[in-house]
């Protein structure tokens, strides 16, 4: 399993916000593209399909308890 950090999880929204695949974002955090296709599928908002890494970080936390 591959856990992402809070930071890593920023860099996520920032490079995604820019446009950036999922192949350069996963090199750019030092994780495979398919890890990030996984945080932005189960992560985003339901509503309007934005990723937030606070939102992320939240649904993360809320899953593991």
């Amino acid at each position: 399993m591959s856990h992402l950090t809070l930071e890593q999880r920023y860099k996520i929204e920032a490079y995604k916000n820019l446009g950036r695949s999922l192949s350069e974002i996963g090199d750019y955090i030092g994780k495979d593209r398919s890890v990030v296709s996984r945080e932005l599928k189960r992560n985003s908002d339901g509503r309007n399909g934005v990723y937030k890494a606070d939102l992320a970080q939240k649904k993360t936390t809320l899953r593991h308890k």
